[in-house]
């Protein structure tokens, strides 16, 4: 018989391991004006910023800049690889992505915090 049935049997099974109890949450408070407007400034950066880089990484791999790039003169196989429609169809839906994403946050904006 092992310690765990003898304290079923017994009817007085007592609890020795530490106990977690959670703290109460904090209070809420209402943000200050300060914190709305810095809140709202950064989403606007945000957003401006991956409308920015998404339509860069949308229309760029379709461009001449893309096809005669100096940098890849030194570097036929990379060259190979970048000219591949499936990896500019690649950077294509990473532009798309980063867009969703700065839409998905503008919607989501709260200025209510609950």
């Amino acid at each position: 018989m092992n310690s765990f049935e003898q304290g079923r049997d017994s009817g007085n099974f007592e609890r020795r391991t530490p106990l977690l109890v959670m703290p109460p949450p904090p209070p809420h408070r209402k943000p200050s004006r300060w914190e709305i407007w810095r809140n709202r400034l950064f989403l606007g950066e945000f957003v401006l910023v991956c409308l920015v880089i998404g339509i860069i990484l949308i229309a760029t791999p379709w461009t001449p800049l893309w096809t005669n790039n100096s940098l890849l003169a030194g570097f036929p196989r990379l060259r190979a690889v970048l000219m591949n429609d499936f990896v500019r169809g690649l950077v294509s839906g990473l532009g798309v992505v980063d867009i969703f994403l700065g839409v998905a946050e503008l919607v989501g904006y709260s200025e209510f915090t609950n």
